[in-house]
């Protein structure tokens, strides 16, 4: 009887024995398919030129990795690319025991802007990165929470807003890569803005409204006016559109100006529908008209202004 027992007993830890020899090899196969992290940061250092016609900007920056060498090796760290520009860099720092990689990275971007709100506007400036052959199940970015900005970063004509690191999955297909982006938001300043952009048109604007000042009986001189201040806009807007591409749609600039050209349509129709009041003598009447159009004016204004509101 006690020797059925130590049969029973060794036969169950001799099965214990097997089934965990067959575990080892399970487990070991889930840390080989479990992917690899690789940690980025970056710090700006420049923004060099923000070139809007071009859709184009130029950054300067350091950029390093944080990796496990007995993971993934220097050489895999390296086969990365930049997915929205072609930059030179170079190599400033490399640490292979301790897993550290760094570069010093130059070079222009690209990326399609959003002029919807052109020319208060604000624009996301992006650098994205990933691996060259290891996709999103072999390798993982994390973004370094210690990336930053240079405190000398200065960008002409721009305000500096905020800046984020994120990683963010893109697929190609059945293929899915694990992406790294950093991103800073750029936006104009808006006394300079209004100074450079609304001011001038304001101004002649204006001018052209100084018409109903002018006696009925000088309709030339109304019309000349009207004309030439409308010639004026005109100039004023297309030199306004020559800072950004050719779009697709209207830009806030666009629907200000359509505005002010229905201002000028309604002056100069006035002033037509005047100087002919004026060729059939009817000299009172064209005064209490041109008296009538000045008072419906303000509410004309009043109303473009808050349709530029609304849109806004």
């Amino acid at each position: 009887m006690k020797k059925l027992n130590i049969i029973a007993i060794t036969s169950v830890i001799t099965l214990t024995l097997v089934f965990l020899l067959m575990a080892i090899p399970n487990v070991k196969a889930e840390e080989n398919l479990k992917p690899v992290t690789l940690e980025v940061g970056v710090w700006l250092v420049n923004v060099e030129k923000v070139d809007l016609s071009a859709s184009s900007y130029r950054l300067d920056f350091y950029l390093w990795f944080k990796f496990n060498p007995q993971e993934v090796s220097l050489s895999e760290v390296r086969e990365f690319e930049f997915v929205n520009g072609l930059p030179t860099k170079y190599e400033v720092r490399v640490d292979e025991e301790n897993g550290y990689l760094e570069y010093r990275v130059k070079g222009d971007f690209i990326k399609t802007f959003d002029f919807s709100k052109y020319p208060y506007e604000t624009h996301t400036l992006t650098v994205e990165l990933e691996h060259k052959s290891l996709n999103a199940s072999k390798l993982i970015l994390k973004a370094d929470p210690t990336s930053s900005v240079d405190e000398g970063v200065n960008i002409a004509g721009w305000e500096i807003g905020e800046f984020k690191t994120y990683v963010v999955e893109h697929s190609y297909g059945d293929n899915v890569y694990s992406r790294f982006i950093f991103s800073i938001q750029i936006k104009r300043p808006t006394l300079s803005s209004f100074v450079k952009s609304v001011l001038p048109v304001t101004v002649i604007t204006t001018i052209s409204l100084l018409t109903f000042l002018i006696s009925p009986q000088n309709f030339g001189q109304r019309i000349g006016l009207g004309v030439t201040t409308l010639m004026s806009a005109t100039t004023f807007h297309l030199a306004l559109l020559s800072g950004i591409p050719p779009v697709g749609y209207l830009t806030l600039a666009d629907k200000m100006m359509i505005s002010i050209y229905v201002i000028f349509l309604y002056n100069l129709s006035v002033s037509v529908y005047i100087m002919k009041l004026v060729d059939m003598k009817k000299i009172d009447e064209a005064q209490k008209f041109n008296g009538k159009a000045a008072k419906f004016l303000p509410a004309l204004i009043a109303a473009l202004v808050m349709i530029q509101l609304l849109l806004f």
